[in-house]
């Protein structure tokens, strides 16, 4: 008989995915739909990031659910106490498009420094010639990392290629001193971070410790003029502090794939600012990613569903 899987991921590939769970052994009846389903059967439920809110309550209907995965790195959108309460396997997708990523967020900051967005809408609005905000040098800069996992470290080495500073805050990167020196990075702790950094580029899991990492306090200390970019997590930073760091100039501009509410809401305030580049949560993206991550979301779930433990 067939796993019945409902599949909350427009951007996974079905057929790549129904392929590689039947090449993993798991023949299954995929349903992708938008809305959390109920009832008994379904026995998986991969949830992607944009995906509706998943609780416990909508695991308590789903009397037969054996794996809970996220289809995407991050799962922090996953009710991930009560499954494994329930005695559900909480699977994810891990380094996928580490490449990217990175390449969306060195774009994200290519941007805000040379100003292209903004200078893009100038011309459209019949200023040519206007320079605000300036186009910025990019040798020289002072690149924050918060966060050095393969990601941030990506982001590291294609900014030090431009003669960019490159410093990094994170859990153990005192230890790692030597191997970053070698890289040019140079371990620092938060507060010397943000005070340094005329970008601070967010790189971090979402956790108890992460979240709300950048709130009004973080931005206060931050040099006026300086630039914020987020394709991690919408939770690391507080969305109402960063509207304020934007409207006061503290912040002259920031670059954000993750919000708090996708599709963004069409009414907040974040949408009112010209010196803000939002993108659709889309660095992960690239022709290619759709199909790989069916075929690692494959592996995770068939190895799951085949294990008795599960």
């Amino acid at each position: 008989m067939a796993y019945r899987i409902a599949l909350l991921d427009r951007v996974v590939c079905a057929r790549t995915l129904v392929e590689c769970l039947a090449a993993e052994g798991a023949s299954v009846a995929l349903t992708v739909t938008d809305v959390i389903p109920e009832g008994p059967g379904i026995v998986a439920l991969l949830v992607g990031p944009n995906s509706a809110r998943v609780t416990d309550a909508h695991l308590a209907a789903l009397p037969d659910l054996r794996v809970l995965s996220a289809t995407c790195t991050g799962y922090d959108h996953l009710p991930t106490a009560a499954a494994r309460a329930r005695g559900i396997r909480v699977t994810q997708v891990a380094d996928y498009s580490t490449e990217e990523v990175a390449d969306h967020a060195l774009a994200c900051i290519l941007g805000l420094l040379r100003a292209t967005a903004f200078l893009d809408s100038t011309v459209r609005a019949g200023l040519w010639g206007a320079t605000s905000p300036p186009p910025r040098r990019i040798a020289g800069t002072v690149l924050g990392l918060y966060g050095l996992g393969k990601i941030g470290a990506a982001v590291g080495r294609r900014a030090r290629a431009l003669d960019i500073d490159v410093l990094a805050c994170g859990p153990s990167l005192g230890r790692r001193g030597p191997e970053l020196a070698a890289e040019g990075i140079t371990a620092v702790e938060w507060p010397e971070l943000l005070r340094r950094a005329n970008v601070l580029s967010l790189h971090a899991p979402l956790t108890d410790q992460t979240r709300g990492v950048v709130d009004a306090a973080a931005l206060a200390m931050m040099a006026p003029g300086s630039y914020l970019v987020n394709v991690a997590r919408a939770g690391l930073v507080d969305h109402d502090a960063l509207g304020s760091a934007l409207r006061s100039g503290r912040l002259a501009g920031a670059a954000i794939d993750v919000l708090p509410h996708e599709p963004v809401w069409p009414d907040d305030p974040i949408l009112r600012f010209p010196n803000i580049m939002l993108t659709p949560h889309v660095a992960f993206y690239s022709p290619g990613v759709a199909e790989k991550l069916a075929r690692r979301v494959a592996v995770e779930v068939a190895g799951a569903l085949g294990d008795p433990a599960t």
